[in-house]
């Protein structure tokens, strides 16, 4: 199977280099004896390469690749880290978000995969259906226009630590009513509520203005955050009167007992709080104060 969808994208490749005008995609089907769906699969795995690899030399019985990639930093330091665990929390979110929803996309390595996971299902022709999607990450940013997805740009300065834009005072007419939110690390429990981390100033300040009128928020973070501190915090009294959601992927029998505890401390500001753990077979397990 996968040495006949390699040639079957060879083939297109070289039938698009050959081609000097726009070809439909059933005709390209047809050439390609597969259905349009796979031919959209095919492309849109051809454009990930693409934009991965800008040039290739053979120097001296060396392969030298010129990457293009997106700056160093923060950002790109995490990107490979814990890789299928993020894959695994953004199936589970994008396959809950309705369809037409407004959403706030913020940035950070597993918000991202949330953005290739929308690219995915737009590609597949899957739901959730028309998505509008304002992000402050540039690497999101263009995943979803890539997808054709409905976007905008939240933010104004732009940071090569976290290739993200960022605003000393938000403003926005874009009202979006889920925020999908990324954090350095994440600190729990009744009496404390949830405790959000930045590991910059600068997006701290940005979420938590961003926040302040989104009526649900979806906090996505793999293990290797849980419990880490940094010295800027957002959340805490931000998150009162909303919907929140912690998607992860690993909980220990501790951790599930204070997320259930932290459920009722959070019920008595007005907050409708659940948790759930993704796994990489596409499951998912919820916690007690998990609501449909």
């Amino acid at each position: 199977m996968a040495k006949r969808a390699d040639a079957r994208q060879r083939l297109l490749l070289e039938i698009l280099a050959q081609s000097e005008d726009p070809r439909y995609l059933e005709e390209l089907a047809q050439q390609l004896q597969c259905d349009s769906r796979t031919v959209r699969r095919d492309l849109d795995e051809l454009q990930r390469l693409l934009q991965k690899v800008r040039n290739i030399e053979v120097r001296r019985g060396k392969v030298f690749v010129t990457r293009s990639e997106f700056s160093p930093g923060y950002f790109t330091s995490q990107l490979e880290r814990n890789m299928p665990a993020k894959e695994a929390i953004a199936r589970a979110v994008v396959r809950s978000l309705p369809d037409g929803a407004a959403i706030a996309l913020t940035a950070g390595s597993t918000p991202y995969m949330v953005a290739r996971e929308i690219r995915r299902t737009v590609v597949e022709g899957l739901p959730p259906h028309n998505l509008i999607v304002f992000t402050n990450s540039l690497p999101a940013f263009l995943e979803l226009i890539a997808a054709s997805v409905m976007t905008g740009v939240l933010g104004e300065i732009y940071s090569t630590e976290d290739c993200a834009l960022h605003a000393p005072e938000f403003h926005s007419a874009f009202q979006p009513g889920i925020a999908i939110i990324g954090v350095s690390g994440l600190v729990f429990g009744a009496g404390v509520g949830l405790e959000l981390f930045s590991h910059r100033a600068e997006e701290a300040a940005f979420m938590k203005q961003l926040l302040a009128n989104v009526p649900e928020v979806i906090i996505v973070v793999d293990r290797s955050k849980l419990g880490n501190r940094h010295p800027w915090s957002f959340g805490g009294s931000v998150l009162h009167n909303k919907r929140v959601r912690l998607v992860t992927d690993r909980l220990n029998a501790e951790q599930r007992e204070e997320l259930d505890a932290l459920r009722e401390w959070l019920t008595r500001h007005g907050t409708r709080f659940s948790y759930e753990v993704a796994m990489d077979s596409g499951e998912t397990t919820q916690g007690a104060g998990a609501t449909g």
